[in-house]
């Protein structure tokens, strides 16, 4: 079962204007290592930073409103698996609001051009919970 929805789409230079303000800060409290690592690897960093913030937004906006006091932006993490497919992993707070939604796993889509960058997430339940009758 569904437990929440969430889409995000921003335009690239938005992000690159932040990280190339020259502060470090935006990047560093946003991103964790491995994403500063996998993005700045890249042709294009910007997009790839930009597609990660949407991700991001999208999570917070799939989740519940009201359990979202003490939420970070490191939180929520963005990883590619071995065969490239992003996936999302939580940390600390957003995990156990996560967690006590009920979520068991997450879906994430990403996509970006050289001026807008786009996310998808969907929570779904664990198993135990979608067959439960209310």
């Amino acid at each position: 079962m569904i437990v929440g929805i969430g889409s995000d789409v921003l335009e690239v230079a938005r992000i690159e204007a932040e990280l190339t303000n020259g502060e470090a800060s935006f990047r560093d409290v946003v991103f964790t290592a491995e994403e500063i690592a996998y993005c700045e690897r890249k042709r294009s960093p910007a997009r790839h930073y930009a597609a990660r913030f949407a991700a991001k937004e999208a999570v917070l906006k799939a989740l519940p409103d009201d359990g979202q006091r003490g939420l970070n932006w490191r939180g929520i993490e963005i990883r590619n698996q071995a065969s490239g497919r992003p996936c999302v992993i939580l940390h600390g707070a957003t995990r156990q609001l996560a967690e006590a939604c009920g979520v068991g796993a997450i879906f994430v889509s990403l996509t970006h051009t050289a001026e807008l960058a786009a996310a998808t997430v969907v929570l779904e339940s664990r198993p135990e919970l979608s067959h439960r009758k209310g």
